[in-house]
């Protein structure tokens, strides 16, 4: 069988990506590694697990990243600027399941699942 690469988007891709195993876990930030055990939220404002307050284009209460059995997701809670997954835009409270790998984008911070 030859090599082939297959495009994350197309038919064939997505019914690969929903039998795969996500492996998440945590998201390192900052040269620290945060567990994903239920939900993780971010933005400026104190009361998020994970405070990005050097980056003037995340909003007070960005993003949400959780745990729904053993799959990971990450939800833009109606930011300004929106919330990015490997370089796409998701929409506005929008659940998209991400892996090992994805970088989460928020403002011009970037966030890498391991």
């Amino acid at each position: 069988m030859p090599d082939e690469t297959i495009y994350k988007r197309g038919e064939k891709g997505k019914k690969i990506s929903r039998s795969l195993k996500t492996k998440v876990g945590r998201i390192r930030f900052k040269d620290c590694n945060i567990n994903i055990n239920k939900m993780i939220s971010i933005g400026r404002d104190e009361v998020n697990d994970i405070v990005i307050r050097e980056d003037p284009l995340v909003s007070r209460k960005h993003a949400l990243v959780e745990k729904d059995g053993s799959d990971y997701y990450v939800m833009d809670k109606g930011s300004t600027n929106g919330t990015y997954v490997n370089n796409n835009p998701i929409s506005s409270c929008e659940r998209v399941r991400i892996h090992s790998g994805d970088a989460i984008t928020v403002g011009k911070t970037k966030l890498e699942i391991l």
